[in-house]
């Protein structure tokens, strides 16, 4: 998390650390990290433990196929694309953020059929 540029709080109480441990074994740290990425709150996040109320104990068990066979290009490195979503970060004119598919590394993007 701290590496996503997400630097929280851990101050948990045990059936948290349990449940952010179940999370990990279940779904892994790039999911974890992502979500965690694209969650859009309306104050900063200070807490790791809003990342896990606020859906971490939902995400989906990690795929057991090999990331090649998922039918994704590799990764474009361009600095601004999660290598996990292939999203790009952009804001309008008006200040208004939102997440679009990275137009180089999206499985579907133009270019890329899956």
């Amino acid at each position: 998390m701290t590496e996503a540029g997400i630097v929280v709080s851990w101050t948990m109480n045990a059936d948290d650390w349990q449940a952010v441990a179940r999370v990990l074994d279940r779904a892994g740290v790039e999911a974890m990290v992502a979500f965690a990425r694209g969650t859009k709150a309306r104050e900063p996040v200070r807490f790791a433990k809003f990342f896990l109320k606020a859906g971490w104990v939902g995400l989906p068990p990690k795929s057991t196929k090999p990331v090649a066979s998922l039918g994704k290009p590799p990764h474009c490195g361009h600095p601004d694309c999660d290598p996990i979503t292939r999203t790009r970060e952009s804001e309008n004119d008006r200040g208004i953020r939102s997440l679009d598919r990275c137009p180089d590394c999206h499985p579907n993007a133009k270019g890329h059929a899956a």
